[in-house]
Protein backbone atom coordinates (compact mmCIF):
# COMPACT_ATOMS: atom_id res chain seq x y z
CA UNK A 1 0.00 0.00 0.00
CA UNK A 2 2.79 2.54 0.81
CA UNK A 3 4.53 1.74 -2.33
CA UNK A 4 0.87 2.62 -4.30
CA UNK A 5 0.27 5.86 -2.62
CA UNK A 6 3.94 6.91 -3.40
CA UNK A 7 3.29 6.29 -6.70
CA UNK A 8 0.87 9.33 -7.16
CA UNK A 9 3.05 11.25 -5.08
CA UNK A 10 5.47 11.52 -7.23
CA UNK A 11 3.70 11.08 -10.55
CA UNK A 12 1.90 15.00 -9.12
CA UNK A 13 5.13 16.15 -7.62
CA UNK A 14 6.98 15.38 -11.21
CA UNK A 15 3.89 17.75 -12.96
CA UNK A 16 4.16 20.01 -10.50
CA UNK A 17 8.15 20.52 -11.36
CA UNK A 18 7.21 20.46 -15.01
CA UNK A 19 4.82 23.36 -14.45
CA UNK A 20 7.43 25.36 -13.25
CA UNK A 21 10.08 24.80 -15.72
CA UNK A 22 7.29 25.65 -18.21
CA UNK A 23 6.83 28.74 -16.22
CA UNK A 24 9.99 29.72 -15.90
CA UNK A 25 10.83 28.89 -19.83
CA UNK A 26 7.70 31.03 -20.41
CA UNK A 27 9.18 33.85 -18.14
CA UNK A 28 12.78 33.87 -19.89
CA UNK A 29 11.54 34.03 -23.56
CA UNK A 30 9.38 36.93 -22.56
CA UNK A 31 11.84 38.78 -20.73
CA UNK A 32 14.45 37.98 -23.41
CA UNK A 33 11.65 39.12 -26.34
CA UNK A 34 11.36 43.04 -24.02
CA UNK A 35 15.24 42.62 -23.56
CA UNK A 36 15.14 43.16 -27.94
CA UNK A 37 12.41 45.52 -27.27
CA UNK A 38 13.98 47.52 -25.14
CA UNK A 39 15.84 49.59 -27.48
CA UNK A 40 12.77 50.95 -29.52
CA UNK A 41 10.99 51.58 -25.84
CA UNK A 42 14.31 53.59 -25.22
CA UNK A 43 14.26 55.64 -28.18
CA UNK A 44 10.29 55.81 -28.73
CA UNK A 45 10.31 57.30 -24.54
CA UNK A 46 13.43 59.37 -25.28
CA UNK A 47 11.89 61.17 -28.03
CA UNK A 48 8.39 60.78 -28.20
CA UNK A 49 6.84 59.56 -24.59
CA UNK A 50 8.94 61.88 -22.64
CA UNK A 51 8.44 65.20 -24.78
CA UNK A 52 4.82 64.62 -24.72
CA UNK A 53 4.17 64.58 -21.39
CA UNK A 54 6.69 67.79 -20.98
CA UNK A 55 4.24 69.50 -23.54
CA UNK A 56 1.34 68.63 -20.85
CA UNK A 57 3.85 69.74 -17.81
CA UNK A 58 4.52 72.94 -19.64
CA UNK A 59 0.72 74.05 -20.42
CA UNK A 60 0.16 74.34 -16.61
CA UNK A 61 3.34 77.15 -16.87
CA UNK A 62 3.38 80.77 -18.34
CA UNK A 63 7.15 79.00 -19.82
CA UNK A 64 9.05 80.98 -21.58
CA UNK A 65 12.13 78.99 -23.54
CA UNK A 66 13.81 82.54 -23.51
CA UNK A 67 13.59 83.29 -19.97
CA UNK A 68 15.99 81.06 -17.80
CA UNK A 69 15.13 80.56 -14.19
CA UNK A 70 11.93 79.12 -12.49
CA UNK A 71 9.16 79.29 -14.62
CA UNK A 72 5.38 80.89 -13.41
CA UNK A 73 2.96 78.53 -12.29
CA UNK A 74 -0.38 79.11 -13.75
CA UNK A 75 -2.43 75.68 -13.48
CA UNK A 76 -5.13 76.15 -15.54
CA UNK A 77 -4.92 79.64 -16.66
CA UNK A 78 -3.36 78.54 -19.88
CA UNK A 79 -6.62 76.89 -20.93
CA UNK A 80 -8.67 79.41 -19.22
CA UNK A 81 -7.14 82.24 -21.44
CA UNK A 82 -8.14 79.96 -24.59
CA UNK A 83 -11.67 79.96 -23.62
CA UNK A 84 -11.70 83.55 -23.42
CA UNK A 85 -9.75 84.31 -26.56
CA UNK A 86 -11.95 85.00 -29.68
CA UNK A 87 -9.20 84.21 -32.04
CA UNK A 88 -9.06 81.09 -30.52
CA UNK A 89 -12.81 79.90 -31.27
CA UNK A 90 -12.45 81.12 -35.08
CA UNK A 91 -9.27 78.96 -35.27
CA UNK A 92 -11.06 76.48 -33.67
CA UNK A 93 -13.87 76.77 -36.27
CA UNK A 94 -11.71 77.17 -38.95
CA UNK A 95 -9.63 73.56 -37.78
CA UNK A 96 -13.07 72.04 -37.73
CA UNK A 97 -15.07 73.30 -41.09
CA UNK A 98 -11.91 71.98 -42.76
CA UNK A 99 -11.80 68.61 -41.36
CA UNK A 100 -15.51 68.54 -42.03
CA UNK A 101 -15.22 69.22 -45.60
CA UNK A 102 -11.74 67.88 -46.39
CA UNK A 103 -11.85 64.43 -44.95
CA UNK A 104 -14.78 63.42 -46.56
CA UNK A 105 -13.73 64.72 -49.75
CA UNK A 106 -10.67 63.28 -50.08
CA UNK A 107 -12.31 59.26 -48.72
CA UNK A 108 -14.82 60.04 -51.53
CA UNK A 109 -12.70 60.97 -54.33
CA UNK A 110 -10.03 58.30 -53.25
CA UNK A 111 -12.39 55.80 -53.51
CA UNK A 112 -14.09 56.69 -56.68
CA UNK A 113 -10.11 56.87 -58.12
CA UNK A 114 -9.54 54.04 -56.85
CA UNK A 115 -12.37 51.61 -57.81
CA UNK A 116 -11.95 52.95 -61.11
CA UNK A 117 -8.07 51.99 -61.46
CA UNK A 118 -9.36 48.59 -60.48
CA UNK A 119 -11.33 48.43 -63.38
CA UNK A 120 -9.27 47.72 -66.23
CA UNK A 121 -8.81 50.88 -67.48
CA UNK A 122 -5.77 51.60 -70.33
CA UNK A 123 -2.75 53.21 -69.25
CA UNK A 124 -3.60 52.27 -65.91
CA UNK A 125 0.21 52.92 -64.77
CA UNK A 126 0.22 56.20 -65.93
CA UNK A 127 -2.68 57.00 -64.02
CA UNK A 128 -1.41 55.74 -61.27
CA UNK A 129 2.14 57.61 -61.25
CA UNK A 130 -0.63 60.77 -62.36
CA UNK A 131 -2.75 60.61 -58.84
CA UNK A 132 0.03 59.63 -56.73
CA UNK A 133 2.92 62.03 -58.02
CA UNK A 134 1.33 65.16 -56.18
CA UNK A 135 1.70 63.51 -53.01
CA UNK A 136 5.41 62.45 -53.18
CA UNK A 137 6.27 66.19 -54.77
CA UNK A 138 8.06 68.44 -52.48
CA UNK A 139 5.15 70.79 -50.84
CA UNK A 140 6.83 74.07 -51.18
CA UNK A 141 7.42 73.19 -55.22
CA UNK A 142 3.66 72.66 -55.33
CA UNK A 143 2.37 75.29 -53.82
CA UNK A 144 3.98 77.82 -55.69
CA UNK A 145 2.49 76.41 -58.70
CA UNK A 146 -1.14 76.16 -57.14
CA UNK A 147 -0.21 80.00 -55.84
CA UNK A 148 0.13 81.01 -59.92
CA UNK A 149 -3.13 79.19 -60.69
CA UNK A 150 -4.88 80.94 -57.94
CA UNK A 151 -3.46 83.73 -58.93
CA UNK A 152 -6.50 86.63 -59.87
CA UNK A 153 -4.68 87.92 -62.85
CA UNK A 154 -2.32 85.96 -64.74
CA UNK A 155 -3.76 82.72 -62.79
CA UNK A 156 -4.90 79.11 -64.66
CA UNK A 157 -8.24 79.12 -62.60
CA UNK A 158 -9.18 82.86 -63.72
CA UNK A 159 -8.01 82.52 -67.30
CA UNK A 160 -10.66 79.61 -67.18
CA UNK A 161 -14.06 82.05 -66.23
CA UNK A 162 -12.49 84.50 -68.35
CA UNK A 163 -12.83 82.35 -71.32
CA UNK A 164 -16.43 81.58 -70.35
CA UNK A 165 -16.84 84.55 -69.88
CA UNK A 166 -17.42 84.45 -65.98
CA UNK A 167 -16.31 86.95 -63.15
CA UNK A 168 -12.74 86.06 -61.84
CA UNK A 169 -12.78 85.35 -58.33
CA UNK A 170 -9.63 86.43 -55.90
CA UNK A 171 -8.98 82.79 -54.87
CA UNK A 172 -6.56 84.03 -51.81
CA UNK A 173 -7.80 87.42 -51.24
CA UNK A 174 -11.17 87.01 -50.89
CA UNK A 175 -12.47 85.41 -47.41
CA UNK A 176 -15.12 83.14 -48.90
CA UNK A 177 -13.00 81.79 -50.90
CA UNK A 178 -9.57 81.41 -48.83
CA UNK A 179 -10.53 78.35 -47.16
CA UNK A 180 -12.16 76.66 -49.96
CA UNK A 181 -8.91 77.00 -51.79
CA UNK A 182 -6.68 75.58 -49.54
CA UNK A 183 -9.55 72.39 -49.64
CA UNK A 184 -8.92 72.40 -53.42
CA UNK A 185 -4.89 72.09 -53.07
CA UNK A 186 -4.60 69.91 -50.15
CA UNK A 187 -7.47 67.09 -51.77
CA UNK A 188 -5.46 67.17 -54.99
CA UNK A 189 -2.12 67.03 -52.77
CA UNK A 190 -3.01 64.51 -50.73
CA UNK A 191 -5.86 61.66 -52.25
CA UNK A 192 -3.11 59.75 -54.19
CA UNK A 193 -1.84 58.35 -50.65
CA UNK A 194 -5.22 57.36 -50.19
CA UNK A 195 -5.87 55.99 -53.26
CA UNK A 196 -3.23 53.64 -52.94
CA UNK A 197 -4.93 52.24 -49.55
CA UNK A 198 -7.99 51.85 -51.06
CA UNK A 199 -6.40 49.70 -54.41
CA UNK A 200 -4.94 47.55 -51.71
CA UNK A 201 -7.73 47.00 -49.99
CA UNK A 202 -9.51 46.26 -53.35
CA UNK A 203 -6.93 43.68 -55.02
CA UNK A 204 -7.82 41.59 -51.71
CA UNK A 205 -11.65 41.03 -52.54
CA UNK A 206 -12.12 38.07 -54.11
CA UNK A 207 -13.88 38.74 -57.80
CA UNK A 208 -15.76 35.13 -56.96
CA UNK A 209 -17.94 37.39 -54.57
CA UNK A 210 -19.09 39.93 -56.99
CA UNK A 211 -19.72 37.32 -60.09
CA UNK A 212 -21.61 35.53 -57.96
CA UNK A 213 -23.69 38.69 -56.64
CA UNK A 214 -24.33 39.45 -60.29
CA UNK A 215 -25.32 35.87 -61.35
CA UNK A 216 -27.97 36.13 -58.63
CA UNK A 217 -29.05 39.51 -60.63
CA UNK A 218 -27.35 42.60 -58.12
CA UNK A 219 -27.00 45.02 -59.92
CA UNK A 220 -23.28 47.45 -59.09
CA UNK A 221 -24.75 49.49 -56.78
CA UNK A 222 -25.91 46.66 -54.53
CA UNK A 223 -22.45 44.88 -55.44
CA UNK A 224 -21.17 48.18 -54.05
CA UNK A 225 -22.98 48.74 -51.21
CA UNK A 226 -23.33 44.93 -49.85
CA UNK A 227 -20.03 43.41 -50.43
CA UNK A 228 -17.66 46.01 -51.99
CA UNK A 229 -18.10 48.91 -48.65
CA UNK A 230 -17.77 46.49 -45.94
CA UNK A 231 -15.23 44.75 -46.76
CA UNK A 232 -13.40 48.06 -47.59
CA UNK A 233 -14.69 49.12 -43.86
CA UNK A 234 -11.12 48.44 -42.37
CA UNK A 235 -9.29 50.62 -45.09
CA UNK A 236 -11.80 53.25 -45.02
CA UNK A 237 -11.68 53.98 -41.11
CA UNK A 238 -7.23 54.15 -42.33
CA UNK A 239 -7.90 56.76 -44.26
CA UNK A 240 -10.35 58.15 -41.99
CA UNK A 241 -8.14 58.43 -39.59
CA UNK A 242 -4.99 59.67 -40.91
CA UNK A 243 -7.28 62.23 -42.81
CA UNK A 244 -8.03 63.51 -39.53
CA UNK A 245 -5.20 63.66 -37.83
CA UNK A 246 -3.70 65.52 -40.81
CA UNK A 247 -6.33 67.49 -41.33
CA UNK A 248 -6.01 69.26 -37.59
CA UNK A 249 -2.27 69.59 -37.86
CA UNK A 250 -2.61 71.45 -41.07
CA UNK A 251 -0.52 74.32 -41.13
CA UNK A 252 2.22 74.76 -44.05
CA UNK A 253 -0.26 75.07 -46.96
CA UNK A 254 -1.86 77.82 -45.32
CA UNK A 255 1.30 79.91 -44.16
CA UNK A 256 2.75 79.16 -47.51
CA UNK A 257 -0.60 80.23 -49.41
CA UNK A 258 -1.52 83.28 -47.25
CA UNK A 259 0.78 83.37 -44.04
CA UNK A 260 0.83 83.12 -40.46
CA UNK A 261 -2.31 85.54 -39.73
CA UNK A 262 -4.36 82.91 -42.17
CA UNK A 263 -5.39 85.56 -45.01
CA UNK A 264 -7.75 88.27 -44.98
CA UNK A 265 -10.09 88.32 -42.10
CA UNK A 266 -8.07 85.09 -40.48
CA UNK A 267 -10.09 83.53 -42.65
CA UNK A 268 -8.40 80.54 -43.17
CA UNK A 269 -6.38 80.76 -39.35
CA UNK A 270 -6.41 77.03 -38.22
CA UNK A 271 -5.25 75.97 -34.72
CA UNK A 272 -1.90 75.52 -36.57
CA UNK A 273 -1.29 78.56 -37.36
CA UNK A 274 -2.93 80.08 -34.11
CA UNK A 275 -0.15 77.82 -32.26
CA UNK A 276 2.69 79.14 -34.38
CA UNK A 277 1.46 82.78 -33.80
CA UNK A 278 0.94 82.19 -29.62
CA UNK A 279 3.70 80.08 -29.39
CA UNK A 280 6.47 81.98 -31.38
CA UNK A 281 5.31 84.89 -33.48
CA UNK A 282 3.75 87.24 -31.02
CA UNK A 283 5.74 87.02 -27.35
CA UNK A 284 7.32 83.31 -27.25
CA UNK A 285 4.26 81.86 -24.98
CA UNK A 286 5.46 78.39 -25.22
CA UNK A 287 3.33 77.29 -22.36
CA UNK A 288 0.02 78.75 -24.01
CA UNK A 289 1.20 77.49 -27.25
CA UNK A 290 1.86 73.70 -25.27
CA UNK A 291 -1.82 74.23 -23.73
CA UNK A 292 -3.08 74.58 -27.52
CA UNK A 293 -1.00 71.30 -28.67
CA UNK A 294 -2.78 69.71 -25.75
CA UNK A 295 -6.13 71.03 -27.55
CA UNK A 296 -5.45 69.27 -30.51
CA UNK A 297 -3.96 66.09 -28.77
CA UNK A 298 -8.02 65.87 -27.04
CA UNK A 299 -9.62 66.80 -30.64
CA UNK A 300 -7.87 64.37 -32.37
CA UNK A 301 -7.93 61.91 -30.19
CA UNK A 302 -12.45 62.52 -30.04
CA UNK A 303 -12.53 62.72 -33.38
CA UNK A 304 -11.05 59.29 -33.81
CA UNK A 305 -12.75 57.75 -31.31
CA UNK A 306 -15.92 58.57 -32.48
CA UNK A 307 -14.96 57.45 -36.40
CA UNK A 308 -13.88 54.48 -34.69
CA UNK A 309 -17.15 53.62 -32.68
CA UNK A 310 -19.09 54.99 -35.52
CA UNK A 311 -17.49 52.48 -38.24
CA UNK A 312 -17.51 49.46 -35.75
CA UNK A 313 -21.33 49.89 -35.63
CA UNK A 314 -21.73 50.68 -38.91
CA UNK A 315 -19.43 46.89 -39.95
CA UNK A 316 -21.52 45.52 -36.94
CA UNK A 317 -24.73 45.90 -38.82
CA UNK A 318 -23.90 45.12 -42.19
CA UNK A 319 -23.03 41.45 -40.82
Amino acid sequence: MERDLSIPTALSSAKIGQSRMQRLKRWFLTGQAYLYLLPAFVILGLFSYAPTAFVFYMSLFKWNFLIHGDQPFTGLGNYEFLLHDPNFWQALQTSVLYVLISVPLVLCLALFLAIILMSGIRAKAFWRLAIFSPFITPLVATTSIWYWMFDNYHGLFDGLLRLFHQHPIDWLGDPHWTLVSIIFYTTWKSAGFSVVLFMSGLSNISPSLAEAARVDGASAWQIFRYITWPLLMPITLVVMLLGTIEAFKMFQPVFLFVGAEGGPNNAARTLGLYLFSEAFSNNSHDGLGAAISVVIFLLVFTFAAGQLLFTRRGAAENY
